[in-house]
């Protein structure tokens, strides 16, 4: 059981989305509903696929286990993650052809592991938004960057699609909370190819 006093998050914020990574859903789809571009069953959907999470604090690991108590600043290792917009992929590390989802994941300190894994939906008319590509787990030690890529193909029309972030890290031993997910998803992009 998650202890609910860990920095002082809880349990939903561990599975919101980070503030630092990206735009929650909702505000995303405001604006994008403000400028007139996407129809509002999209926006539904893209909000029912969040779950309607709130906007969480950026994960940190710290020496100490309540926030009762401040912790030093260098005592602190901060974690970032991010959903990237979907794309038509242009080839470099993507497959020509094809619309890549990306999410990217990294702390600035070492930590024995992080790990970003990705999902890429696509909005069916009517029914929502479907899973349709899953990427591979990317993961390791250390404070680099570690970036899960997911594809589908390009089907030549213009469709709505959105990523799914699904980020994990495990505090060096002495750090509070022992280890964080997070879940992030990008604003809805409108691809064609």
């Amino acid at each position: 059981m998650l202890r609910r006093r860990v920095l002082g998050i809880g349990l939903a914020a561990l599975l919101a989305v980070s503030v630092s990574a990206v735009a929650s859903p909702a505000s995303a789809a405001g604006s994008a509903m403000a400028a007139g571009t996407i129809p509002q069953p999209v926006l539904d959907a893209a909000e029912a696929l969040a779950g309607k999470q709130a906007a969480a604090v950026t994960p940190t690991f710290s020496r100490t286990p309540s926030t009762r108590v401040a912790a030093a600043a260098e005592n602190v290792i901060t974690c970032t993650a991010r959903a990237q917009y979907p794309h038509a992929s242009t080839g470099g590390n993507g497959i020509p052809g094809s619309i890549d989802g990306k999410a990217d994941s990294w702390c600035d300190a070492v930590i024995p592991y992080i790990g970003a894994q990705v999902e890429l939906y696509q909005y069916v008319p009517g029914s929502g938004f479907f899973l349709v590509s899953v990427g591979s787990l990317n993961s390791g030690p250390g404070n680099k960057t570690y970036t899960g890529v997911a594809f589908t193909i390009c089907q030549g029309v213009p469709n709505y699609y959105v990523t799914r972030g699904i980020h994990t890290y495990t505090a060096p031993g002495g750090y509070y909370p022992p280890s964080l997910r997070l879940d992030t998803q990008s604003p809805i992009v409108q691809v064609s190819c």
